[in-house]
């Protein structure tokens, strides 16, 4: 009977380990979410957890409105990147399934970008009016956005080191 309850403990530990890992939720997310921030550039003291709309425009006015659906079980931390001599600033938020992401992401993109979005793209790259550069990406049910870097060059290489981290999030 020993022998069985062990063979039967190990199998079930194999199949756990086996099993795609869930996304945690909380203070464990926002961890998580943290974890996506790759550490090249990262500006010292400039990681913070945005739980809503009010954290973000506490941080970085976006719009009057949630564009990036701040509420309820959505989560995302905000970062600032040394960029050449300026500075980019990053947002990466997760949603409770990919379609919310797919959704936040077309409703942002629509709004924020100027000229051509494609809403079923997984990613965008553009210069803004005030010349900064700015993209936005998903990943599964992560949004990744460079709010504003100094150049193409800078958006895109942070854009993709983001999105690579970003890639496994909740898998």
């Amino acid at each position: 009977m020993l022998r069985s309850s062990c063979a039967l403990v190990l199998v079930a530990a194999a199949a756990l380990a086996a099993a795609p890992s869930a996304a945690p939720e909380g203070p464990a997310q926002a961890a998580a979410l943290r974890d996506i921030l790759p550490l090249q550039g990262l500006v010292a003291g400039s990681v913070a957890v945005v739980r809503d709309q009010a954290d973000l425009d506490a941080l970085y006015y976006l719009a009057d409105e949630s564009v990036l659906g701040l509420e309820g079980e959505a989560e995302a931390v905000f970062a600032a990147y040394e960029a050449w001599e300026a500075e980019a600033l990053v947002l990466v938020a997760a949603y409770p399934a990919e379609p919310d992401a797919a959704r936040v992401f077309a409703r942002f993109g629509l709004d924020f970008f100027p000229g051509e979005f494609d809403p079923d793209a997984s990613r965008h790259v553009a210069r803004l009016e005030t010349g900064d550069w700015a993209a936005a990406a998903r990943a599964g049910r992560v949004l990744v956005v460079v709010l504003e870097a100094p150049d193409r060059e800078s958006c895109e290489a942070l854009l993709g080191r983001l999105e690579e981290r970003a890639a496994g999030f909740g898998r």
